[in-house]
């Protein structure tokens, strides 16, 4: 899937509109031309299913998201009481968008001024799925209260990160709902249409009244990663403006609030699950909030029973061991791999040598399943369990992603250099390694 050309309508955007307008109306702005002229609907017309085909035959001479309305849709005035029930939920989040003196980040998403085209977005967004517009607030109440304190003073920033995070994943209207459900499981060829969200929300927010470039450029940057091995570019170093990791950061810190999954453990450990992923000044903003945030009790029940504890640790430190004995292998294929693949291996043991480095500083890496499941019933400080079980499953997690970005990138690469990346992932997994261009 590509992004699609802005005068083209997406049929997956165009469904979410038909939806909406079930419930509620959907009004042209402005008069609808195909771009050779023809006129598909008048100023005051109402969007519907009838409209649907029609539509989707023609190139529009302005993109549809320009000339529509939702009508009574999402107002900024709805972002204040949805703010200030998410900072009572969640002690991380109120932490780390706790106020200076400055007017408080709920209410200061109240007083943003959003243009017809941007509130009839966030609504087809916020209807799109259940609690939707939940995240898009928390990410920009994040957002704003991290660019205020790494910005300070810089007020249009302020204001560009707010509506970014108000609007950073609207491209996944344009995306099969099928690849977004929770519970889909996609190969590397399914995951490419994921990754295009970014690009794609960028290209419709770049030229749209109420949000452009500054807006849309960061919107583009919210899945990157300092180390450059986000999405969808790679893009790192220098190259990861402010604005587009505090995007990504907020991002990041929303979904680990909304999961459950011991968030302020988490938090505190962020300068080793994510070393090098983010900036110094970031982390030190979210240890400095999460130590803060001391009124949640430890949350015990959020960690696994003893023995699925030690079988998962076990696994785990195998996996990183034979990412150890394969290291010799791996740094001969990079030695003989052009430039392309070079650039995917040289990504992938970086990210696996941090993986490597948080696991070791944890001493699980030296136990047998027996001794380790010993010394972790001895433990008397259920937080001490907590927090190493919470870094066990970021570390999980990591290896299965590392494992999707790779096969992902691999896929853009000739067979043969695509037949080494898999090989390298194959090994890592314990599966008998396939024969290669290089062993031969």
């Amino acid at each position: 899937m590509t992004a699609e050309s802005p005068a083209t309508v997406n049929p997956h955007y165009l469904d979410h509109v038909v939806a909406v307008s079930e419930s509620g109306e959907v009004e042209v702005t402005e008069e609808i031309v195909s771009r050779n002229g023809i006129r598909l609907l008048a100023k005051g017309a109402r969007i519907d299913a009838a409209m649907r085909e029609r539509l989707l035959e023609h190139k529009l001479h302005k993109p549809l998201e320009d000339c529509v309305q939702v009508v009574d849709g999402v107002v900024a005035e709805r972002f204040e009481p949805i703010g200030e029930i998410l900072l009572d939920k969640h002690p991380l989040l109120r932490a780390l968008c706790a106020s200076d003196g400055s007017l408080g980040a709920p209410a200061a998403l109240a007083s943003l001024s959003l243009s017809v085209p941007m509130r009839s977005l966030l609504t087809i967004y916020a209807q799109s799925q259940q609690g939707r517009l939940d995240h898009a607030v928390g990410v920009a109440m994040l957002a704003l209260s991290l660019a205020r304190r790494l910005l300070p003073g810089e007020i249009d920033r302020h204001r560009v990160t707010a509506i970014a995070g108000l609007v950073h994943d609207v491209g996944e209207l344009y995306i099969d709902p099928a690849y977004l459900r929770r519970d889909a499981r996609l190969d590397a060829d399914q995951w490419r249409h994921i990754v295009t969200h970014p690009l794609v929300g960028h290209r419709v927010l770049r030229d749209m009244e109420g949000a452009g470039p500054a807006v849309a450029d960061a919107v583009l940057l919210h899945h990157e990663r300092l180390d450059g091995f986000g999405y969808p570019r790679g893009v790192g170093g220098e190259a990861f403006t402010n604005d587009g990791q505090i995007l990504a950061v907020s991002e990041w810190l929303m979904a680990m609030v909304e999961s459950g999954k011991s968030p302020l453990a988490r938090a505190r450990m962020a300068d080793r699950l994510v070393p090098g992923e983010i900036g110094s000044a970031l982390l030190q903003v979210i240890a400095g909030a999460a130590a803060e945030a001391t009124d949640v009790p430890v949350e015990i029940s959020s960690a696994p029973p003893l023995e699925e504890a030690v079988r998962r640790i076990a696994h785990l430190a195998s996996t990183l061991q034979r990412f150890g004995q394969a290291r010799a292998f791996i740094d001969e294929r990079i030695a003989e791999a052009g430039p392309s693949l070079r650039s995917v291996l040289e990504a992938g043991v970086q990210r696996l040598l941090r993986i490597q480095a948080s696991f070791s500083s944890t001493g699980l890496d030296v136990h047998d399943p027996q001794a380790l499941l010993g010394e972790l019933a001895a433990l008397r400080d259920p937080a001490v369990y907590v927090e190493i079980m919470t870094l066990v499953g970021e570390l999980e997690w990591r290896l299965r992603e590392v494992e999707r970005r790779q096969c992902l990138r691999a896929s853009l690469l000739p067979a043969t250099e695509r037949a080494v990346v898999e090989d390298l992932l194959a090994r890592l997994k314990g599966a008998p390694a396939a024969a290669t261009a290089a062993d031969s």
